[in-house]
């Protein structure tokens, strides 16, 4: 199971953009995230916090779990769990 939480999610108007954290519970261990939406088309950009943390997730999960806090993001809540 994979538990997705958004800890803060906001519009900067002087930078006409968005900024979101959060962090991923997954396989008992919590790995935090940040995002950043420009609002130029390019979707959310979404980066560990802390990269060396999330060394020991495969290349494929990894993939998956951005592809599921980007979607999340666009639904604006705050938990998900899939």
């Amino acid at each position: 199971m994979i538990k997705i939480i958004i800890d803060s999610q906001y519009h900067r108007g002087q930078f006409d953009d968005w900024l979101a954290g959060g962090r991923v519970e997954y396989k008992d261990k919590k790995y935090y995230w940040s995002a950043q939406n420009s609002n130029y088309g390019f979707g959310w950009e979404i980066r560990p916090v802390s990269e060396e943390d999330w060394d020991n997730i495969a290349e494929d999960e990894f993939s998956e779990i951005i592809k599921l806090i980007e979607k999340c993001l666009y639904e604006h809540k705050s938990e998900f769990r899939f």
